[in-house]
């Protein structure tokens, strides 16, 4: 099992960032120009894995316009964004089974986004062992599978995003 976990180092993709991406990681992955564990797209949404996830089974729910915030997107784009958050949990508490969720937006630099000027949703699972030894003394999270993993087991019910949400 031990030999299955991974460490995620969020000051490497920050890195990396910084030497990689020139342009707007959202809009290359939504025209193919970026690799990304890509759950669903259509022409207004795109939901991704975060390469360098808080936790398993983090995703990052976006819309697939370039814009920088909420306030630009229409009651319908939202409307929509957000049927695509919920459908994420309901794949997140099939496959994953945690005990909660933290969901979020960070609008801007100084909110803390890494990747400030394409609004994204994060949509991260919790677990009842989320903080044990190796975060609180290493500041290391462990990864109980690859990210790999995690991808196909949140793909074997990607049939939730293609269902009429008014007949759930």
């Amino acid at each position: 099992m031990i030999e299955s976990w991974i460490f995620t180092n969020r000051m490497k993709w920050l890195e990396e960032k910084k030497r990689r991406y020139k342009g707007c990681l959202f809009c290359k992955v939504a025209i193919g120009k970026e690799k990304a564990k890509i759950l669903f797209k259509d022409k207004d949404v795109l939901v991704m894995m975060n390469t360098f996830p808080y936790n398993t089974g983090h995703l990052m729910v976006a819309p697939v316009k370039h814009i920088k915030s909420i306030d630009d997107l229409s009651d319908e784009e939202i409307k929509k964004l957000f049927a695509i958050v919920k459908r994420c949990i309901k794949i997140l508490r099939i496959s994953l089974k945690p005990t909660g969720f933290n969901i979020g937006i960070n609008m801007g630099k100084y909110s803390g986004a890494s990747i400030e000027n394409h609004l994204h949703i994060h949509i991260v699972p919790r677990f009842k062992t989320d903080f044990g030894f190796m975060e609180v003394v290493s500041k290391t999270k462990v990864m109980s599978e690859s990210l790999n993993e995690t991808f196909e087991r949140l793909m074997k019910h990607k049939e939730i995003f293609e269902k009429d949400e008014e007949n759930e």
